[in-house]
C-alpha cells in the first residue's frame, strides 16, 4: 500500500500540468572568453558532434544561412546577419520550423518556384518532402508527403545512415534525386513530374549510375577480407569546374578524407573516369578525420565562386577531435573554373566545445559574490590516450547582475587517471570549514574526494580518496555516478543522491555528522524514479516552501520535475508536467539565480560538449480563477492493484474524515507518458465514501482500448491543485 498524508491548502500546490518556468533560451547573452581572453561569438550554442550542414539563403536577402543537424530531429537555424563578403551567424532556433528532420535534411527547389523546398529523413530511410508553400524571403513549409514514392508507388528508401543528393545532372532544369548505396554504387531516380497533390514524382533510372563503384575510399579493398568495405555516405553534386557539367564529391563512412569525381563529360554524356578520381581532397592540404565527410558548397564572400563547408560525422576512425572541431570552412581564393581552397576554420560556429557529453557545475569558488563555472567532459582532446576526462574553469569577472566568463584553466586539477571518464563534479562544503571540496563522479560508478586546503577565496584542492571514502568502502553505484549533496532530512548535515546509467537514484543518508559525514546507503530507487538512462539529480526550492523540490536530467527524454508535497523533514515526490523544462537534451540541470533577478536560470550540459543556457523570465504560479478554498482534511491514495496488470486496474483511495464539508467535486484522471488524458472520472464529495475505488479497463474516452506502456493516475479535488498521482504499467 502506498499512502500520502495530504494537507489539502488552499494555493500550496501547483497543478499536476502547470507550467512553473517561463524560460528562453539565450545563447550569446551571457559574454565568455577563450584560455586567450578572446571573445567566443556562440558561447552557449550547446557543441557539436556529428553535425549535418547545409548553406542556403533562407530569407533571400543574399547571402547563405546556416542549418545544421546534430541529434536527430533537430534542425538548427543561424541566420547569416553579416554582409555579403562576411558571414556573420546568429542562432535563431533549434526547432525551425517546427520539423522533425530525424538523421539528415536537404534543401532543394524541387518544384522550381524560387524558394527552398525540404527533404528530411523518417526512420529508418524514407524520405519526407516539406513543401515550402511560402516566398523565397518568407519560407512555410507544409509536410506535402510522409514517404516519397517512385511513379509505382513503392517508397524510395535511403541506405542506413546515408544522405541523399537532388542535382539537375542533365542540365534539364529538373532536380534528380541520387542515392549512394552502401554497394559503393549510385542510384539515379529522374523526375518525372508531379501528381495531383503538387508532390515530385520519380522513376528509377539506374542503380549503377555512369559505372560509379567507391569502396574503402576509392576502389581499395579490405586487407582482411576479399569482401569490399563500404558504409554510409554522402554525395554533394556541383560544377566545381566551371565546365557546364555536374562534378561528383563523395564523403565515405571509411574515408578519411573527401572524394572528389570530375565529370569529363558533358551534361548529355557523363563520364567519370575511375583512375582519375582524386581520393584525399583539397588536393594541396587534404582533410583528414574519423571519416564520413559530408561536403556542402556555397558562395560565402560572394566573388562568384563556390567555397566549400564539411560537416565531420565521424566514421570508421571517429577521433575525439571530430567531436570539437567539425565544421571545416575552405576558402576558394581561385576562381569558378579554377579552383583553390585553403582551410580558414575547423570550427565554423565558435562555442564552448570540450568534446561530448558536459556536466556543469555553478559556484562562488572565489568568494566574490558570484558564481563562477566549471565544466567536466566524457573524455578530454587534449589527456593522454584520450581515455580520462577533465574539468575546465571558466572565472567570472563580472558581477553577479551582469556575469563575465573567462577560462581560466583547461585542466583545473591537473589529475589525469586512464578510464577515469565522464567526471560529474559536485561542489560541497564536505568536512563542514567553509570552503568548498570536491567530489567526482566518474564513468565507473565511483566517486573520488578532493579536499580543499586552502581558503573560501583560494582554493587548494588535494586529492584524498579516489575512492570514497575508502577502496575498500568505495561507494559504487555501477555505472555514471553523478552526486547531488542535499541535507533533505533538515538535520543540519548533508546527506547525498547519486544518478545513474539505468535512470535511478541512489539515496545515502548521512548517519554520520557536518563534520565526520558517514554515508550509509538508504535505498537504490529513491522516490521510485526511473527515468530510464543517465539520472542528474539537481535538488532546489522552487515554490519557495522551505523544502527541496527536485529536477532530474536524463539521456534522451529531457529534464522531470518532482515537486517535494512533504515536508522539510519527510520529503514526499510528485512527478509534475508540463513544467516548461526543455525535453531534448541531454540534460545535466544547474539552476542558479546567473542574473540576481530573483529567479532561478538553468544551466544544462549537452551530448555535444558543450553549454546550454536558459533566462528564466518569471516563476508562474497557479492562476486566482482556478483555485477556491478548501479545507484541512486527509487523503489516502492507494497503489493501484494489480500492477502491472492486463486487462484491468482498481485504484483506490480514502478518506479518513467526512470530505462531505469540501463540497464541489473531485477526479480522477489518467495521463500517458507525454501528458496526453486518456479518460477521467469526477465525482460529488457528497457522494466521497471512507473507501473509494475506480476499476480501469485499459480505454480511453472514447471506448477504446490503449496501448501497453506507463500511465500515471491524479486525484484532484474541486479546482485545487493535484493532491497525488501514481504510475501504472499495461501490460498486454
Amino acid at each position: 500500500m502506498k499512502s500520502l498524508l495530504l494537507i489539502i491548502v488552499c494555493g500550496l500546490f501547483s497543478p499536476l500540468f502547470s507550467q512553473i518556468f517561463d524560460l528562453e533560451r539565450q545563447v550569446s547573452s551571457i559574454p565568455f572568453f577563450d584560455i586567450n581572453g578572446n571573445p567566443i561569438d556562440l558561447p552557449l550554442s550547446g557543441g557539436l558532434n556529428t553535425p549535418v550542414i547545409q548553406l542556403v539563403d533562407i530569407d533571400d536577402d543574399q547571402d547563405p544561412d546556416l542549418f545544421v543537424q546534430d541529434r536527430a530531429d533537430q534542425l538548427i537555424f543561424l541566420r547569416n546577419v553579416g554582409t555579403s563578403e562576411q558571414y556573420e551567424f546568429e542562432w535563431v532556433t533549434d526547432r525551425f520550423a517546427n520539423i522533425a528532420v530525424g538523421d539528415w535534411f536537404k534543401f532543394a527547389d524541387v518544384d522550381r518556384d524560387n524558394d527552398q523546398d525540404l527533404f528530411a529523413e523518417s526512420p529508418f530511410g524514407i524520405i519526407r518532402y516539406y513543401r515550402n508553400d511560402g516566398t523565397a524571403a518568407n519560407a512555410n513549409y507544409v509536410l506535402a508527403a510522409d514517404s516519397l514514392r517512385d511513379v509505382n508507388g513503392d517508397i524510395i528508401q535511403v541506405d542506413g545512415l546515408s544522405i541523399p543528393e537532388w542535382s539537375d545532372i542533365d542540365c534539364d532544369g529538373d532536380l534528380e534525386l541520387f542515392l549512394g548505396r552502401q554497394t559503393g554504387r549510385i542510384t539515379l531516380y529522374e523526375l518525372d513530374g508531379f501528381d495531383q497533390n503538387d508532390i515530385p514524382q520519380y522513376s528509377l533510372f539506374t542503380d549503377f549510375f555512369a559505372g560509379i563503384t567507391i569502396l574503402t575510399g576509392g576502389g581499395k579493398r579490405s586487407a582482411a577480407s576479399e569482401d569490399p568495405r563500404h558504409g554510409a555516405n554522402s554525395l554533394s553534386l556541383i560544377d566545381i569546374d566551371a565546365d557546364g557539367d555536374q562534378d561528383i564529391f563523395w564523403g565515405d563512412f571509411f574515408a578519411e578524407s573527401v572524394i572528389l569525381l570530375e565529370n569529363f563529360g558533358t551534361c548529355e554524356a557523363h563520364s567519370f573516369d575511375m583512375n582519375q578520381i582524386i581520393e584525399e581532397f583539397p588536393v594541396d592540404d587534404p582533410l583528414i578525420s574519423g571519416g564520413f565527410n559530408v561536403p556542402r558548397f556555397a558562395d560565402i564572400d560572394s566573388d562568384g565562386d563556390a567555397d566549400m563547408f564539411i560537416g565531420i560525422l565521424g566514421g570508421v576512425a571517429s577521433f575525439i577531435a571530430d567531436r570539437v572541431e567539425n565544421i571545416y570552412f575552405y576558402e576558394n581564393i581561385g576562381d569558378s573554373a579554377n579552383f583553390d581552397f585553403q582551410l580558414r576554420t575547423r570550427q565554423l560556429v565558435p562555442s564552448i566545445d570540450i568534446g561530448q557529453n558536459t556536466i556543469p557545475q555553478l559556484v562562488d569558488i572565489d568568494n566574490d559574490n558570484d558564481y563562477d563555472l566549471f565544466l567536466a567532459n566524457q573524455e578530454d582532446l587534449d589527456a593522454p590516450d584520450v581515455l580520462n576526462s577533465r574539468v575546465y574553469f571558466f572565472e567570472n569577472r563580472g558581477t553577479a547582475l551582469a556575469p563575465a566568463f573567462y577560462m581560466a584553466d583547461s585542466h583545473y586539477l591537473e589529475w589525469d587517471q586512464r578510464l577515469h571518464v565522464n567526471y560529474a563534479p559536485s561542489f560541497v562544503d564536505l568536512d563542514n570549514d567553509q570552503d568548498f571540496d570536491l567530489i567526482l563522479g566518474r564513468w565507473d560508478g565511483k566517486t573520488s574526494y578532493f579536499r580543499n586546503d586552502g581558503t573560501g577565496s583560494s582554493a587548494d584542492f588535494v586529492l584524498i580518496a579516489e575512492n570514497y571514502p575508502t577502496d575498500t568502502t568505495a561507494i559504487d553505484i555501477g555505472n555514471n555516478s553523478t552526486p547531488f549533496f542535499v541535507d533533505i532530512d533538515n538535520d543540519d548535515d548533508l546527506d547525498v543522491f547519486f544518478g545513474e546509467f539505468t535512470g535511478n537514484i541512489n539515496f545515502y543518508r548521512n548517519v554520520g555528522s557536518a563534520t565526520n559525514p558517514l554515508f550509509e546507503l538508504d535505498t537504490t530507487h529513491f522516490a521510485d524514479i526511473d527515468i530510464g538512462d543517465y539520472s542528474y539529480p539537481f535538488f532546489v526550492d522552487v515554490d519557495n516552501d522551505q523544502d527541496y523540490d527536485l529536477i532530474v536530467g536524463s539521456d534522451t527524454s529531457g529534464m522531470r520535475f518532482y515537486r517535494n508535497i512533504g515536508t522539510v523533514t519527510s520529503p514526499n515526490y510528485v512527478q509534475e508536467f508540463n513544467t516548461g523544462l526543455p525535453r531534448d537534451l541531454r540534460s545535466s540541470p544547474n539552476f542558479v539565480d546567473i542574473d540576481g533577478d530573483g529567479d532561478l536560470d538553468l544551466f544544462t550540459g549537452s551530448s555535444g560538449g558543450g553549454l546550454a543556457y536558459f533566462m528564466n523570465r518569471q516563476v508562474v504560479s497557479i492562476d486566482d480563477d482556478v483555485r477556491e478554498p478548501v479545507i484541512a482534511t486527509e487523503i489516502n491514495l492507494l497503489s493501484n492493484y494489480p500492477n502491472p496488470f492486463n486487462p484491468q486496474t482498481t485504484i483506490a483511495w480514502e478518506a479518513t474524515i467526512d470530505a462531505r464539508e469540501l463540497g464541489g467535486y473531485h477526479s480522477l484522471t489518467i495521463y500517458d507518458i507525454l501528458g496526453r488524458k486518456i479518460r477521467s472520472w469526477q465525482f460529488s464529495n457528497n457522494q466521497l465514501q471512507i473507501r473509494n475505488t475506480v476499476i480501469w479497463d485499459a480505454r480511453n474516452s472514447a471506448g477504446e482500448s490503449v496501448d501497453s506502456g506507463v500511465y500515471f493516475y491524479q486525484l484532484s479535488f474541486n479546482k485545487s491543485a493535484a493532491l497525488a498521482s501514481g504510475k501504472m504499467v499495461l501490460v498486454k
